[in-house]
């Protein structure tokens, strides 16, 4: 159990949530559309897994838990759900977090690479789902 997520569905509801909420920032949904790439993120304290599907350039899918076996996720990522967490709030640099491994990545880190600066514009997306859906604690 983490400090700041004590139940993986915390996590689910949070980033889910968040990428639901991505068409109040379209030109960043379209950014991450156009990468097409298929994420499964593995967490960790407490365990969980999520894949983000942009493979169809339409629609970003967010799977919990588990996924139909036609997704197929290109690059895989482990990290303490705290950490995730915590880099949703803006309070964890990924290429830092990245060298000190508390994200280790499988695959193409470079296909991640173009993702991450586009990113930004979806913290206050979190933050704000997080406050309007009873879960403004985790807001640290």
């Amino acid at each position: 159990m983490g400090k700041y997520i004590t139940n993986i569905d915390q996590l689910y509801k949070g980033i889910s949530g968040m990428f639901g909420s991505a068409d109040q920032v379209p030109e960043v949904k379209q950014k991450i559309l156009n990468t097409g790439l298929v994420l499964e993120l593995h967490y960790l304290n407490p365990e969980g897994k999520i894949v983000i599907d942009a493979s169809s350039g339409e629609q970003i899918k967010v799977y919990t838990g588990e996924w139909p076996d036609s997704v197929n996720p290109k690059v895989k990522m482990e990290m303490d759900s705290d950490i995730a967490h915590l880099y949703w709030l803006g309070k964890v640099n990924f290429m830092m977090a990245t060298l000190k491994k508390d994200i280790r990545t499988v695959g193409n880190l470079g296909e991640v690479l173009k993702l991450v600066p586009v990113l930004g514009p979806l913290f206050g997306l979190y933050i704000n789902f997080l406050k309007n859906n009873g879960m403004g604690d985790l807001v640290v």
